[in-house]
């Protein structure tokens, strides 16, 4: 996964030339829209990833999309305000053809959802989930997911993985579609 957009208007100067040189070395890739709950409108969030993804060539039938979930950025929203505008931006998403009909992952850690979004508030487990949650034998779902009888699609594993020509450490990835 790398990160295509953030909020409104930042658009990752690097998306495109990772994306490019993940796929010439056969690394399946996707791409991350990081959330901005109270800075940034849907709607304003929805056109800057869909101009991006459209400009880069974006493709659903051979990459995922997510919706990155976290704390930073968004230290002043109340779990209500992440949970309507989450839910509007996802919903937003679903009627867009670079998407394909498919629902965006919604990427966070287990202590950020149950503490920062409210999630019992819209059908949220009706959306894959890519947990973070490293350096355990087993991640911890979040209640959202738990209650529907849902797990993991994706589970972040690490954040100190290695990869040669790349010079730091990278995140790791289960995935299980």
């Amino acid at each position: 996964f790398i990160k295509a957009t953030e909020g409104a208007t930042v658009q990752d100067a690097k998306y495109t030339t990772y994306r490019t040189d993940a796929r010439v070395v056969g690394i399946k890739t996707g791409a991350y829209h990081y959330f901005r709950a109270l800075s940034s409108s849907p709607e304003a969030q929805r056109d800057n990833i869909v101009s991006t993804l459209t400009a880069a060539g974006f493709d659903a039938s051979t990459e995922f999309f997510a919706i990155d979930a976290e704390l930073e950025g968004n230290e002043k929203a109340t779990p209500d305000e992440m949970a309507d505008n989450l839910h509007k931006l996802l919903t937003l998403l679903e009627n867009e053809k670079i998407l394909q009909g498919k629902r965006p992952f919604i990427y966070c850690d287990n202590n950020f959802w149950a503490n920062h979004i409210s999630g019992d508030k819209y059908a949220f487990s009706e959306y894959p989930l890519w947990i973070a949650n490293w350096n355990v034998s087993e991640p911890r779902i979040p209640a959202t997911w738990k209650a529907a009888g849902k797990s993991w699609s994706i589970w972040q594993h690490s954040n100190k993985g290695r990869i040669d020509g790349i010079e730091v450490d990278v995140d790791l990835n289960w995935v299980r579609i």
